[in-house]
C-alpha cells in the first residue's frame, strides 16, 4: 500500500455556515438565521409596530368618546335643571297667592284656622320645593345685589349702616342649585340726602 493518502476537503456551502463572505472557517455561523425566517421576523415586527399605531389609535377614540359623553351629561343635566327651573317658575305665582290669601285672611275675623291650614299648605310646597334644591333668596339687611334682587323702589332711612341695603321685600325671589330663578323685588334704603 502506498502512503499516498489523499486528503479529503469539503466545504459546505449553505449560507448561515459559511458566512456573509462565502468563506468557510469550519465553524457553524449561528448569528445569522435563514432568509425565510429573517422575512417572518420582519414581518412580524412591521405587524408590532401597526398593531401598537391601532391601540393607540383606539384609545385616542375612546378618550373623545368619554369626552363626547359627559358633555353630553353636562348637556342633558343642563336641560333637565332648565326644565325644572321652568316648572317652578310657573308655580311660584301659586306660592305669591297663597301669601296673598294669608295676608287677606288675617285681617278679617274668625278666619284663624282657616289662616293656618293655608299657611301649612305654604309651608309644604317650600319644603317640597326645598328638597328639590329651591331656595328663597335671603336678602333683607344685606347689600342690595342686582345679580339676585330688583329694586322697585327706595325708603328713606336714618341709619348709615342701611344705606344701600335692602330694608324689605316685596316679592321674594329664589334660586335653583345656585341658578337665579326669579328676583326678589325689593325696597332698597337711601339715607337722605345722598
Amino acid at each position: 500500500m502506498s502512503d499516498n493518502v489523499t486528503e479529503l476537503k469539503v466545504k459546505d456551502k449553505r449560507h448561515w455556515v459559511t458566512g456573509e463572505d462565502g468563506n468557510n472557517d469550519g465553524e457553524a455561523n449561528i448569528d445569522r438565521l435563514p432568509t425565510y425566517v429573517e422575512e417572518l421576523i420582519q414581518r412580524a415586527e412591521e405587524k408590532e409596530v401597526k398593531l401598537k399605531e391601532y391601540i393607540a389609535a383606539y384609545k385616542e377614540k375612546m378618550a373623545e368618546n368619554d369626552q363626547f359623553r359627559a358633555r353630553l351629561q353636562k348637556d342633558v343635566d343642563r336641560r333637565v335643571e332648565g326644565g325644572i327651573a321652568d316648572f317652578i317658575k310657573e308655580l311660584l305665582p301659586v306660592i305669591d297667592s297663597i301669601d296673598l290669601a294669608i295676608s287677606s285672611a288675617g285681617n278679617n275675623a274668625g278666619s284663624g284656622k282657616l289662616t293656618e291650614g293655608v299657611a301649612l299648605i305654604k309651608v309644604g310646597i317650600l319644603n317640597v320645593l326645598k328638597n328639590a334644591g329651591v331656595a328663597e333668596i335671603d336678602c333683607v339687611g344685606k347689600e342690595f345685589d342686582p345679580a339676585m334682587s330688583e329694586a322697585i323702589g327706595m325708603e328713606s332711612v336714618d341709619d348709615q349702616a342701611m344705606n344701600d341695603k335692602v330694608v324689605e321685600v316685596l316679592q321674594p325671589g329664589y334660586i335653583l342649585n345656585e341658578r337665579l330663578i326669579r328676583p326678589a323685588k325689593v325696597k332698597v334704603g337711601k339715607v337722605a340726602g345722598q
